[in-house]
């Protein structure tokens, strides 16, 4: 990663920390948004707090990124979402409007491949994230037309040489699939989109790559299991409970370490994780490796825990 890359890498995460939308352009190409925010501090006791101006800002601030214009990522300007929600797709309805939907995706993620399959289709597409990066992240996802299951996706690090998978962080037990989200807080709906579950998913390997390079998740995220905080989580990293905008090492870590560690542990291998660890399905390692078979998707157990996103 060239110094450009990593200053930009840098400030994406501090705008995450203040809960700001960051836009995702074609290609997959993750940029800083241009509301003025006011630089963070990660001292013991603070709380991450916005300025007005970037607050009252985040409020005019829109959901969606209408794309166009070349596939380097090259602005589109930023135009309000629609306060009309479309109506929700169900059941076979899903099948036509995914097929509508490949116009705009190879837009905005070229050279996106598809397949189709009886239950549903896949998707093998690219994210750039950064200029100068000399990787990217490429994801592996299934689309299922039954409307009571939700899509999957996995993520790997890949070069012309390699590919490894992104994780385990805020990976899906058992399968090791992308949690980029929590499905309750109605982030992403099917009727939204398959460009802007992308998206969500570009910005999930973005943070990754923060985590990476400077050993720090950047933003919220959700762990509403201790043992899991105190395994995971960094003291300058927000705490995963349901509410907290504070740092760990401020809010949940020292009621968490008090608790029975061994007892901990075997809760939650027993009752949330269900004693697996997490790792790709090897149809899908396979897959990515040499591009030869697709998982089938009635053979994967698409009904996993909690909806997988």
């Amino acid at each position: 990663m060239d110094e450009n890359a990593r200053k930009t890498l840098s400030e994406i995460g501090s705008q995450l920390d203040q809960h700001l939308e960051i836009p995702v352009y074609n290609g997959g190409i993750v940029k800083p948004s241009d509301i003025p925010v006011t630089p963070l501090t990660l001292g013991k006791g603070d709380k991450y707090v916005r300025s007005r101006q970037s607050s009252e800002a985040k409020q005019g601030r829109p959901k969606t990124r209408p794309r166009q214009g070349a596939p380097s990522g090259q602005g589109p300007t930023i135009q309000p979402r629609t306060t009309n929600k479309p109506g929700a797709v169900f059941g076979s309805d899903l099948r036509e409007k995914y097929n509508g939907e490949i116009a705009d995706l190879e837009t905005a993620y070229p050279g996106t491949q598809v397949w189709y399959q009886a239950e549903g289709l896949w998707l093998l597409s690219h994210s750039a994230l950064l200029s100068g990066l000399d990787k990217q992240a490429t994801f592996l996802t299934v689309m299922p037309y039954a409307s009571q299951l939700r899509p999957k996706s996995w993520g790997f690090w890949t070069t012309p040489l390699s590919a490894e998978w992104i994780g385990p962080r805020h990976t899906n037990f058992p399968d090791g699939s992308v949690c980029a989200f929590e499905p309750i807080d109605g982030t992403w709906l099917c009727e939204d989109g398959i460009v802007k579950l992308l998206d969500q998913y570009t910005l999930w390997a973005i943070r990754h790559l923060h985590l990476e390079i400077f050993d720090r998740w950047p933003g919220r995220q959700s762990a509403p299991h201790p043992f899991e905080r105190i395994t995971e989580f960094r003291n300058n990293e927000y705490c995963g409970c349901q509410h907290s905008d504070r740092l760990y090492t401020d809010c949940c870590k020292e009621r968490d370490l008090a608790q029975d560690q061994i007892a901990l542990g075997m809760d939650f291998w027993k009752n949330f994780a269900g004693s697996k660890i997490r790792t790709p399905p090897k149809t899908v390692v396979q897959f990515i490796a040499d591009r030869k078979t697709l998982p089938c998707i009635e053979e994967l157990n698409m009904n996993i825990g909690i909806p997988n996103f």
